[in-house]
């Protein structure tokens, strides 16, 4: 004897069960609204409102003297080294920063011009490679959750027709119990990552910011 389609039910745990599960529909508009589908043909897995810009170039940032993004020789100068480091951290409050500028700049007696463009050059390297990691970050989460929603997907389509079926057996409700119970799991993880996006989506764009108002200060020591 086969047993009867279960009829829509609260459990102890206080879930909604039945032939339309409250996880199908959960899924449907979490992914219908997230922003990591959104689309972009140039850039399938970048998820961000923001667009994307792999890489800063000295031009959209830098007036003065001419930049040579390949050069790294202030890497060998050891105060411009833990200075560049310092600047771009972003612990560090930029009014502070500013006035380290500043204290840099006045200190210099000789070669100003070079040394300050030599250390915007190494601001912009060191912002160029941590914006990399976290981009190639996003995109590593952007694929996650595309294969998490993949994985609700069937998982919905899969209870709604073991409990839809004609003949269904106990074991066949049962194991859609499973699923629902799993896809309002895997809902909820994909809705928290998804909260975490804005902030992180953010992160590339505050680092921008960043160096430009690094790179304006730095423009008024020059000569």
């Amino acid at each position: 004897m086969t047993a009867a389609k279960r009829p829509l039910k609260i459990n102890s745990r206080g879930m909604l069960l039945g032939p339309v599960t409250a996880a199908a529909v959960a899924v449907t508009a979490s992914i219908a609204g997230s922003t990591a589908f959104a689309a972009d043909p140039d850039n399938p897995y970048w998820p961000c409102i923001q667009r994307k810009v792999p890489h800063i170039s000295a031009g959209m940032m830098w007036g003065g003297p001419l930049v040579d993004e390949s050069d790294r020789s202030w890497r060998k100068d050891a105060e411009m080294a833990n200075l560049v480091e310092t600047l771009s951290s972003r612990r560090l409050p930029i009014e502070e920063a500013e006035q380290r500028i500043d204290n840099y700049a006045e200190g210099l007696t000789e070669d100003r011009q070079t040394k300050l463009t030599l250390l915007f050059t190494g601001l912009l390297s060191r912002t160029n490679s941590e914006r990399s990691e976290i981009m190639a970050g996003i995109e590593k989460f952007a694929r996650r959750q595309i294969a998490l929603s993949e994985k609700i997907k069937k998982a919905a389509a899969s209870s709604n027709e073991l409990q839809s079926k004609t003949g269904a057996t106990q074991a066949d409700l049962n194991r859609a119990e499973e699923l629902d119970q799993q896809l309002l799991w895997d809902t909820r993880v994909f809705d928290e990552r998804e909260q975490s996006l804005t902030y992180v989506c953010e992160v590339p764009v505050l680092l921008e910011q960043r160096l430009f108002a690094l790179a304006r200060q730095l423009a008024t020591h020059l000569e």
